[in-house]
């Protein structure tokens, strides 16, 4: 599994080669994920262990909690993204 940054990397990079009406929906919602965790769980953006040995479930929990409110669909959708190119 890879680490937090190249996985995010080729997200953005697929994400900027896709044909999507509104990229920027699904990279302004993998800021504020990023921004999230930076700010509550820094650990899990940089030690490359941390991402790697949580689970998807887990993960969207955790963000659902840090952030206090119910995920919408572009932050689903962006971790669902994260979780399948990280493997």
């Amino acid at each position: 599994m890879k680490d937090w940054l190249e996985t995010k990397n080729i997200y953005i990079k697929e994400q900027v080669s896709k044909k999507l009406k509104q990229p920027e929906r699904r990279l302004n919602a993998l800021t504020a994920i990023e921004k999230v965790f930076s700010e509550e769980f820094p650990e899990l953006l940089k030690d490359e262990g941390v991402f790697r040995n949580i689970k998807k479930m887990y993960f969207l929990k955790l963000y659902e909690c840090l952030k206090g409110t119910v995920l919408n669909d572009a932050e689903k959708s962006v971790i669902n993204g994260l979780y399948k190119l990280s493997s």
